[in-house]
Order: structure tokens, then sequence, then C-alpha cells
């Protein structure tokens, strides 16, 4: 490639990224105005601030964070956890409902059918 076709190319890439700057200033100032706007909301109508007439709004509707619920243990897998699930899978339960049931995800479960683990 030669240097002025690498230079059109370096000027190119400055033009994106002046344009993406550009979008984003322009996202990043209106979220702030919506925050404001949400601030001022929250005051007006007596609450501190937004952060708690949200979380007023979330115990409401029930809305949970990601963060409240722990996360998946990692499953170890045997030669009899492996015939048991292939067995209810077989007995006419579904891979989803045999992979709630038993903590386990739904991919393992589906290896598992699909005898990814037989060498147990």
């Amino acid at each position: 490639m030669s240097v002025h076709a690498q230079l059109r190319e370096i000027e190119q890439e400055r033009k994106k990224l002046a344009a993406k700057q550009k979008r984003l200033e322009a996202k990043a100032s209106k979220d702030d105005a919506l925050k404001a706007k949400f601030e001022n909301f929250a005051t007006e109508n007596g609450y501190r601030n937004g952060k708690t007439l949200s979380k007023f709004l979330a115990d409401i509707y029930g809305v949970t964070t990601s963060s409240d619920s722990t996360r998946r243990t990692r499953t170890k897998v045997t030669a009899e956890l492996r015939d048991a699930i292939k067995s209810e899978v077989a007995s006419g339960k579904s891979k989803n409902s045999v992979s709630k049931s038993r903590g386990i995800s739904y991919i393992v479960v589906d290896k598992m059918v699909k005898g990814g683990y037989d060498h147990l």
C-alpha cells in the first residue's frame, strides 16, 4: 500500500471519528438534559432526588437489579447425574424443564443428551 493511500485512509478514519464524536456529544447532552428534567420532576413532587424516586418506583413495580440474583454454581458432572438427566429427557420431560429443576444450564443438559459426557 502506497504512502498516499495510507494517508487517505487515515484522513477517512479521522472524518469517521469526528462524526462519531459529534453524535456521541449530542447524545450525551440529550441524556444530561433528560436527567436534569427527571431530577426536577422528582424534587417538585416531594422526593429528595431522582434516585429516590426511581427506587420508589422500582419497589412499587417489583423491578429488581441483576445484582440481586446469585450466580449459578459450577456443576460437577458425574456418570450418575448424566444417566439421571438422560432418563428424565427420555421419559418426556423437556430439556429446559430438566435444566431449571436441576439448576444446570440448558447447554450442559443438551450436551449430555447428545452424548458429550458419555466418556464418564
